[in-house]
């Protein structure tokens, strides 16, 4: 009961800090190029990542920009509107010799101020073996997705959440495969050795980079949302 009730607190606490908002201002970056990106003046570069993604032997690149300045932002329909920097991740394919953007997401991306008891949330990006990662680390959990080129669009194909309570010590890791379709979840305790592990089936399709809104909206699982 204690475990459930952490993962209810978890995501209730993150699902109200991810809360949705209109990111309308942002401007379209589809078929710019790198050189272009870099040196955007309204846009600066968070996080930036190279590898083959589309298995052509080309580099392409995936990239995390921020805004240089705050924009106004409806956290919901009845509330006032703030200052934030809103973030956008793109993916650029090598295409006649030129890395274009070819995939946005103006939602995905969390803000720096998303972090809870971080002070300022950085994403990390990587590229590795044609797989494109995004890493959260918050104080006490981390947040990864796992992305790969299926299908003729970036596909969600791993998930890892982690999260630990910071009183009692129990913690909750839920590992999602969507190529093997399953769900691996484990709970216990820090101190202790033992913990409980289960195996769900997972009756749901992956979505893709371009279909995903803002963390944690996707219930992929009866309380387990990404």
């Amino acid at each position: 009961m204690k475990i459930k009730i952490l993962t209810i607190l978890f995501f209730a606490f993150y699902m109200f800090g991810f809360a949705q908002r209109d990111r309308s201002n942002c401007p379209n970056f589809i078929g710019e190029n790198l050189n272009g990106i870099e040196k955007h003046p309204d846009w600066k570069i968070l996080a930036q990542s190279t590898g083959d993604l589309n298995k052509d032997g080309l580099d392409d690149v995936a990239i995390i920009l921020e805004s240089k300045d705050s924009m106004q932002v409806k956290e919901c329909s009845n509330c006032k509107l703030i200052k934030s920097k809103p973030r956008v991740i793109l993916v650029l394919f090598n295409q006649d010799s030129k890395q274009t953007v070819v995939i946005q997401n103006n939602e995905f991306i969390a803000r720096g101020d998303e972090g809870g008891m971080v002070n300022y949330l950085e994403p990390e990006l990587s590229i590795k073996n044609g797989w494109l990662n995004i890493f959260y680390q918050y104080t006490r959990s981390h947040q990864s997705y796992t992305f790969e080129f299926r299908n003729n669009q970036m596909e969600l194909i791993l998930a890892e959440s982690v999260g630990v309570h910071s009183a009692s010590g129990d913690f909750e890791s839920d590992k999602f495969d969507f190529i093997k379709g399953i769900l691996t979840s484990e709970t216990g305790n820090i101190s202790q050795e033992k913990s409980k592990k289960e195996i769900f089936r997972l009756d749901i399709q992956p979505k893709s980079l371009n279909e995903f809104g803002e963390m944690y909206e996707w219930e992929v699982f009866e309380n387990k949302y990404l």
